[in-house]
């Protein structure tokens, strides 16, 4: 981990200078305000990331396929994941569903996910979600709530995650971008209650207004391992996204 220290800290500077800058030339209220919300956030992800832990890389290909003039969207996503400083194969997914918008800021879906990790049985995993996203002023504000049915050959598991994400739109010709930062929880009754979170700070990348997208991004994971305390992931994460 100490030879890809460098790289990581030299990455999550760069992003974080580029949400940053996305308003440095708003003024007043508006400034402070975004300012402060990403301090909130950033305060309790400081504390944490100078604490050693795996480093991994994610990588991640989407399609979304909107029927016409339709609320309706079809999807799917397969993600490779790499641990122990990205030297080994660890995690395989893919995931297909569907989602419905219902109002401007309102999208319900529906889910299906296969994944397997290293040395362990697969798992299937349904699981219906909410997202419900509004602006304030230049700033986008979401949230998703997902509720995952996990479906493993000797066990059944229920988890709860709900995600808060800020993020600051800039359009641009031909590249528009989006700057921002996200907290999720992870809850499993039964097993633990609170048990994972991820922090992220990143940036969208969008070409051919939007109908191709480019995240890339930086991500602490955090699990509590019953009885060990909570260990650290450090994740350099991309996504690649198509609308077609």
């Amino acid at each position: 981990m100490s030879y890809l220290r460098p790289f990581l800290k030299a990455s999550s500077r760069a992003i974080l200078k580029l949400f940053l800058e996305t308003y440095e030339t708003w003024g007043g209220n508006m400034k402070k305000m975004t300012r402060g919300i990403i301090a909130l956030i950033l305060l309790s992800w400081s504390a944490q990331v100078q604490a050693v832990g795996d480093f991994q890389l994610w990588t991640e290909l989407k399609l979304a396929h909107p029927f016409g003039k339709s609320p309706w969207t079809l999807h799917w996503a397969t993600e490779n994941r790499f641990g122990e400083d990205a030297s080994k194969y660890i995690t395989f997914n893919t995931t297909l569903g569907f989602d419905y918008k219902a109002f401007k800021w309102l999208k319900g879906g529906l889910f299906y996910r296969y994944e397997k990790n290293r040395g362990k049985a697969g798992e299937n995993r349904i699981f219906p979600q909410a997202d419900l996203t509004t602006m304030f002023g230049h700033v986008e504000l979401s949230t998703r709530q997902r509720f995952e049915i996990r479906l493993f050959p000797d066990d059944t598991r229920f988890r709860y995650r709900t995600r808060f994400k800020v993020g600051v739109p800039v359009a641009a010709s031909p590249l528009s971008y989006k700057p921002y930062v996200s907290e999720e929880l992870f809850v499993e009754p039964g097993h633990g209650g609170l048990n994972q979170t991820r922090f992220i700070v990143g940036n969208t990348f969008g070409f051919r207004k939007d109908k191709i997208t480019f995240d890339l991004y930086y991500l602490l994971r955090r699990d509590e391992n019953n009885p060990n305390p909570w260990t650290n992931r450090h994740v350099l994460g991309t996504s690649l996204a198509f609308k077609i």
